[in-house]
């Protein structure tokens, strides 16, 4: 089975919709004609909302998948609820405001349900330089279904709001193959006689790293227009392909991501940290686009390395069983870190007295990277090794 080619396709098409909450991103602007009353703060929970529903949704999943319920039932539910409350808001154009909040509220939790079970699956299918691959292409599928959700989002925003909303059907592609898709064999959650194994401290401490790296990178994503805009170099469809570049950088990262892990092994995570650091100090130096283009590819690619090899060390790290939890937390983490973003800085920089610049987030997160590449080279954590079943 684990050298199934429609497995694999299977597999990594759980993967395509991990990208879909930025579908209407583009959209937003056209949705708030649309409702002139809504305060822009409020008009954001749109995109916001379904981030913050996936996260308890994440969690919850991770707990079920393949103890409680099938990973394929969980899966099914997970994308009937991400197409069903993706695709309602066209339905919705004469509807109130919180009527389309709610919907967009399932869809977050549909996401949350789909989102932690691919690399769980993986994890059951492969292993060895397989296990490798296909955690590097499961990122090459994320950030090309995360392309085709934004660009598609926003063209078809350009006719109406409310098309931008029908590009979630493009979900109905991993409801197919999830159809079909087989169930991992169940691994006991304990022997007879064995105490049942607790969750190894080292998840914890990289859900801490994958929030800490999330919200450090995320001014990269929200202020790119402005920092563009406002240093002349260009308008806003420069600084959509300066983003789009993130994206690619991520995919180019995909591609290679077996070959850098089987040469560097758990130092894959170092090398991202360090690209990462590269990326921060070419947006927070650099004073031409042509810097902006190079920070954005060089930290997809960084952060491309960083999240396959946090879940090639978490499985080596817990027991087979709870591979979903583990999942679910890490991936929850990723999107609080986003969410609290803002927050974090706009504190730090009231701190520091730095609320007017622009790009001072640019500069503690290269120095964080930084301190945590030299680190993550100098302390060495012992490598945990899960009890495997029998």
């Amino acid at each position: 089975m684990k050298n199934n080619k429609f497995l694999k396709i299977a597999v990594l098409s759980v993967f395509f919709v991990q990208m879909g909450v930025g579908t209407i991103t583009p959209a937003l602007a056209n949705i708030a004609a649309a409702f002139p009353d809504i305060p822009f703060t409020t008009l954001l929970l749109v995109s916001t909302l379904a981030v913050l529903m996936s996260v308890p949704a994440t969690l919850i999943s991770g707990r079920l998948a393949g103890s409680v319920v099938s990973y394929k039932t969980l899966l099914i539910v997970g994308m009937i609820l991400f197409l069903g409350g993706g695709v309602a808001p066209y339905f919705m154009a004469t509807s109130s405001f919180t009527a389309i909040l709610i919907v967009r509220a399932i869809f977050g939790i549909g996401l949350g349900i789909t989102v932690p079970l691919g690399a769980a699956l993986i994890i059951a299918f492969f292993d060895g330089e397989e296990r490798a691959q296909m955690m590097g292409l499961s990122n090459v599928i994320a950030n090309v279904g995360g392309i085709l959700f934004q660009l598609l989002g926003g063209f078809a925003a350009t006719a109406s709001w409310e098309l931008a909303f029908l590009v979630h059907g493009l979900g109905i592609i991993t409801l197919i193959f999830v159809l079909f898709l087989p169930e991992p064999a169940k691994v006991p959650v304990q022997a007879a006689g064995e105490a049942k194994p607790k969750m190894p401290a080292s998840v914890y401490g990289f859900a801490a790293a994958i929030f800490f790296i999330m919200a450090l990178i995320y001014p990269m994503l929200v202020n790119m227009s402005s920092i563009i805009a406002g240093s002349g170099m260009g308008g806003a469809g420069d600084a959509a392909l300066v983003l789009t570049m993130f994206t690619v950088g991520g995919m180019l990262g995909g591609f290679i991501f077996a070959k850098v892990f089987g040469i560097f092994k758990k130092n894959s995570l170092t090398l991202g940290l360090a690209m990462l650091t590269l990326a921060m100090a070419s947006i927070g130096f650099g004073n031409s686009i042509a810097f902006m283009y190079i920070g954005t590819t060089v930290a997809g690619i960084g952060f491309s390395f960083i999240m396959p090899t946090v879940f090639m060390d978490l499985g080596t790290a817990v027991h087979p069983s709870q591979m979903p939890t583990a999942s679910g937390i890490i991936m929850a983490c990723l999107n609080i870190g986003g969410f609290c973003s803002a927050y974090m800085f706009a504190f730090i920089a009231g701190i520091a007295g730095m609320t007017e610049s622009i790009k001072f987030p640019f500069y503690v997160s290269m120095s964080v990277f930084a301190v945590a590449t030299i680190a993550y080279l100098l302390i060495k954590p012992k490598e945990a090794v899960a009890p495997q079943p029998e």
